[in-house]
């Protein structure tokens, strides 16, 4: 059976955005052996954990972007 998982690592231009505009929010990690970026936001009391994730760091930035907005 095929894999749809990309053969390349992500542009670096779009992880340097993706850094640039939520580290400072977000904890952001690329997990290799799911080639998967993740981003992890806790609440300042610790009730509350959001994750979201995306194999594409240009697509985790537009989901984060997007979370962030409902809030």
């Amino acid at each position: 059976m095929a894999t749809n998982r990309p053969t390349t690592e992500p542009a670096p231009a779009s992880i340097t955005e993706l850094f640039q505009r939520f580290a400072d929010r977000w904890k952001i990690i690329y997990e290799t052996a799911l080639a998967v970026w993740s981003a992890e936001r806790r609440s300042p009391d610790g009730r509350e954990i959001r994750f979201i994730c995306d194999p594409d760091p240009a697509a985790l930035a537009a989901k984060l972007q997007t979370a962030e907005a409902g809030r």
